[in-house]
């Protein structure tokens, strides 16, 4: 309830055009809620009427389908003053002085002049005071005093014109939570987004702008290696409405579903907007919730508007895995510090040869099971023409170093060609282009008989990906052919996979995206395994293959294909700036 006080006060202050809101709160607000605004305030003869039941100033007229303000069923004010000490003091713009209303349990005690320049000042003491058995069922004040700041950020990042100020205070305790002035110009919606979400969250992440039949869609949304373990991330508005909409949130899982793996979920803050006819914000006692007139014409543009943007910054790299490569190297202790006491004699050959092995300084010793680019002479020529350089060694057989204009890529080159595998089929399956090869020698599978009867149900849709499957008795099938792009011998293994993947999935999914997610567990069987050696030829390829290939940024399960080190920072490492 202490929740909703703030959502309602909050609320009323922004429909009142306000453009500073201090809101001061202690014991998560079961003692002191203080929500102070300078907006247009209410005048003095109808003070009385804001705390009356179902009394609101924002209906000119019985329309509950033309709807624009964030308040309007005039329940908030009423509700709060009928559980605790109410104190309404507000000075409308035109009239000379102040006015203050104080209320409890709902019934007028007295209203008085008051000292105020402008605004309103809602204050409401000692919830639930005369019901102690209500107070009861509230949370802790810490699980309240987080919830006040989760409702205050969504009212911020959605009025970046309005000043918001949020403190905690009591005895021994004064907390500052947000401290937000008022954003100007284009681009005030980002920078309140930085301001709340912090700079790592914008710099690794993508902006979002569409429209469709009514429908406009702008925002944030993070790179898809950029995923967090919950939802609580996830920021949506609809015409300038804070919401906690579930067909949101499945509309954006859904355009993710190709970009993460299970368990994660990306961060976003996304702005919706469509005509009043469209929506029905009258259907949730909080507002966090609307009823869209078309609910697959909003789903469908959020995921447009993501794969759009995901194509459109496709090799955008994750500065925060940067960061944490370069965190990791820490600079020497005095102790780590090599100290020579005495010049080395370059021309003791023994001596030389002994200082080299203790140290590891051997390419063989450095580079362990990777090899070096023979063509290093050359260092940085023709670099600059690729967005991922041109490649310089192979490390532990999986890793491939390529040298930039500015710096350093480091590639994962079973995750890249995951990935590029995995596009490869999807378009082929899209295009009606997937080639199966038959096998010289059909395959027998023994499996379980629940398994058994999996596969052979998903036979015809497996057969439009490449695969040929028939049955083979009670517990075996016969793979006669498969997708032309596998490269994998252990055929049982990657059916096994298919079939883990049908019951994963089961009916939770539409049929698309079931066959996407079997064509990712092809693309993973198919693609250059880990410990595989390749030459500069080969890496170089894949390299380019990279960059021109849509999503390829993040592998099947939401990993990164590769990281990036900027000149700079690496210059930094060793102390050059």
């Amino acid at each position: 309830f202490n929740v909703a006080t703030v959502v309602a006060s909050s609320s009323n202050s922004i429909d009142a055009n306000a453009t500073s809101l201090q809101i001061t709160f202690s014991h998560g607000g079961k003692s002191l809620i203080k929500v102070t605004d300078d907006g247009w305030g209410i005048e003095k003869s109808q003070l009385d009427l804001a705390i009356r039941s179902h009394s609101t100033s924002k209906l000119k007229r019985n329309d509950l389908e033309n709807i624009r303000t964030l308040g309007f069923r005039g329940e908030a004010l009423s509700s709060i003053s009928a559980v605790s000490k109410l104190v309404l003091r507000s000075k409308a713009k035109g009239e000379k002085e102040a006015a203050e209303l104080t209320a409890t349990n709902g019934k007028l005690l007295e209203i008085r002049p008051a000292a105020l320049q402008q605004g309103t000042v809602v204050e409401i003491n000692d919830l639930f005071f005369s019901t102690p058995a209500r107070l009861k069922f509230l949370r802790s004040d810490r699980v309240e005093t987080q919830a006040i700041y989760d409702v205050v950020k969504r009212q911020a990042l959605v009025n970046p014109e309005v000043g918001f100020f949020l403190q905690e205070v009591g005895k021994n305790k004064e907390k500052v939570f947000l401290d937000l002035p008022p954003e100007k110009g284009e681009d005030m919606f980002l920078k309140r987004i930085q301001a709340i979400l912090s700079a790592d969250f914008s710099e690794n992440s993508i902006e979002i702008a569409s429209r469709r039949e009514g429908y406009s869609v702008f925002g944030q949304i993070s790179l898809p290696t950029n995923t967090v373990s919950s939802t609580a991330n996830q920021y949506f508005f609809v015409n300038g409405r804070p919401l906690k909409d579930k067909q949101l949130n499945g509309a954006l899982k859904a355009a993710y579903f190709d970009f993460i793996g299970k368990g994660r979920h990306p961060s976003a803050v996304i702005y919706l907007w469509c005509s009043l006819d469209l929506i029905d914000v009258n259907v949730h006692p909080m507002k966090s919730e609307v009823r869209f007139k078309s609910p697959s014409d909003v789903r469908s543009l959020i995921v447009r508007c993501v794969n759009e943007a995901f194509i459109q910054n496709g090799l955008k790299s994750n500065k925060l895995l940067s960061s944490r490569i370069s965190k990791s190297f820490s600079p020497p202790t005095e102790k780590s510090i090599w100290r020579i006491d005495e010049p080395l004699n370059i021309f003791d050959k023994q001596k030389n040869e002994n200082e080299i092995g203790q140290k590891s300084f051997s390419n063989e010793n450095s580079w362990s099971s990777g090899k070096i680019d023979g063509n290093n002479n050359r260092d940085n020529e023709g670099a600059e023409n690729f967005r991922l350089g041109l490649a310089k060694a192979q490390v532990h057989l999986n890793y491939i170093l390529a040298q930039t204009k500015d710096g350093l890529v480091i590639v994962d080159q079973h995750a890249a060609h995951e990935r590029i595998t995995y596009e490869k089929l999807k378009l082929n399956f899209i295009n009606k282009r997937t080639e199966s090869q038959s096998l010289l020698l059909p395959e027998i599978i023994e499996l379980a008989s629940s398994e058994h009867e999996v596969i052979l149900e998903a036979a015809e849709q497996l057969k439009e990906i490449g695969f040929e499957i028939e049955n083979f008795g009670d517990s075996a099938i016969c793979v006669r052919g498969v997708p032309a792009l596998i490269t994998t011998s252990d055929l049982k293994s990657l059916i096994n996979e298919i079939i883990d993947e049908i019951l994963t999935t089961g009916a939770t999914v539409s049929i698309d995206n079931r066959i996407d997610a079997i064509l990712s567990r092809i693309a993973c069987h198919g693609s250059i395994r880990l410990g595989r050696s390749l030459n500069a030829a080969e890496m170089n390829a894949l390299l380019r293959s990279i960059e021109t290939t849509p999503f390829s940024a993040q592998c099947n399960h939401g990993r990164p294909t590769f990281v990036e080190l900027k000149l700079n920072d690496i210059e930094k490492l060793f102390g050059r700036k």
